[in-house]
């Protein structure tokens, strides 16, 4: 059985309802994984945590080496991040997708800063606690109130409960971990962030002005009851927003399909993957000029392990908006994501030493960048 709750609650006038899905086995509750709901043009709030609720920086290196990886990430997947906060032990992500993928962009991206992590503190294992926590968000009715929660987060910790207003506006004015800076000053803006939409719904002005608008915003939310969040009780899977937003999800996503996995591993993509590993394969195969055929690059033991390493981050590269990073190492012999990962640093060193190698690897992605309706 499933069952659809939908809770009434919410601030200022607007209700939300919070979808949950629970499944049911006879009288027993099974313990399902989070619905995964995923569209073109979709807002979510993004959370992760450490596992065991452990640190996932150790210093300030380790926080720039993340927003690198973050940077890098949107480019790949077309994410675009409106507002995020770095804490010890967690981070925050709000963020719209712009095709249905955000769980490929978050698969690639927290198992590319893992295997920095691990590697630099000679440890293995998990980093974070589990899978991430996606909320669906109907942006109109709660963007900006949610930009202010994760905005918040620095000063929102137990050891800061006890000081002033005053204290912790100084906090927040100082913290470099967030995308606030950029929202009160342009000194402070980053490339990834998008910032208009947000600034938009505070008057609509970009200016001086309107940034000294957003701070007083955000500050007035220091005074508010700072335990009380607008999706208090919610557990698992959620979407945060108006009723009629709630209906319309609905109807889009659950009714229309039939869900009947055990372990609810989400709604697919609606666009379905193009398996096009076959295409970048011989593509590869002639620019290296090697008298093989495509299923001998796709092999795990290839002797060219030059084309095979391009193949192999070309593959990354290309499809992975359509499918996971897992599917496509399955695809090219049952390759790891974690050697995809160490594949992508390797390729890069021997590219910043080889000119050649980089020439004939940035003329085969111009090639299938021009192609790319056939290979994405």
């Amino acid at each position: 059985m499933v069952t659809i709750i939908f809770c009434d609650g919410g601030e200022n006038g607007v209700k939300p309802l919070l979808l949950t899905i629970i499944f049911c086995d006879g009288m027993l509750p099974i313990m399902a994984r989070p619905l995964r709901i995923e569209y073109p043009g979709a807002w979510y709030h993004v959370t992760c945590r450490g596992n065991e609720r452990r640190d996932i920086f150790r210093d300030d290196n380790d926080r720039i080496k993340f927003i690198e990886v973050l940077s890098a990430s949107t480019e790949r997947y077309l994410i675009e991040i409106h507002a995020y906060v770095l804490m010890n032990n967690h981070f925050h992500l709000v963020l719209k997708t712009h095709d249905a993928n955000l769980r490929h962009f978050m698969q690639q991206f927290n198992t590319t800063y893992t295997v920095y992590f691990n590697n630099k503190y000679r440890r293995s294992g998990h980093l974070f606690q589990g899978r991430y926590k996606a909320i669906l968000i109907d942006a109109d009715n709660y963007l900006l109130e949610l930009s202010r929660y994760v905005h918040l987060n620095p000063v929102r910790i137990k050891k800061l409960s006890q000081y002033s207003i005053k204290e912790k506006k100084d906090i927040l004015a100082g913290y470099p971990w967030s995308s606030l800076a950029g929202y009160i000053s342009r000194k402070g803006r980053q490339d990834f962030v998008v910032y208009d939409m947000i600034m938009g719904m505070l008057g609509g002005r970009d200016d001086r002005i309107g940034r000294a608008q957003y701070e007083i915003f955000v500050q007035d939310g220091i005074v508010k009851d700072m335990n009380v969040t607008f999706w208090n009780g919610v557990k698992g899977q959620a979407g945060l927003g108006a009723k009629e937003f709630i209906e319309d999800t609905y109807k889009r996503f659950i009714n229309k399909n039939k869900i009947n996995d055990r372990e609810l591993p989400g709604i697919k993509d609606l666009h379905p993957c193009s398996d096009t590993v076959e295409e970048i394969a011989r593509e590869v195969a002639a620019a290296f000029g090697i008298d093989v055929d495509k299923d001998e690059l796709r092999r795990k033991r290839c002797a060219e392990r030059e084309a095979r390493s391009v193949l192999m981050e070309l593959c990354c590269i290309y499809l992975a908006r359509k499918m996971s990073l897992f599917e496509i190492g399955k695809k090219l012999g049952g390759v790891s994501v974690a050697a995809l990962s160490q594949n992508r640093k390797r390729l890069a060193e021997r590219m910043n030493q080889n000119k050649s190698l980089r020439n004939q690897f940035q003329k085969l992605a111009s090639k299938l960048n021009d192609g790319n309706q056939e290979v994405s």
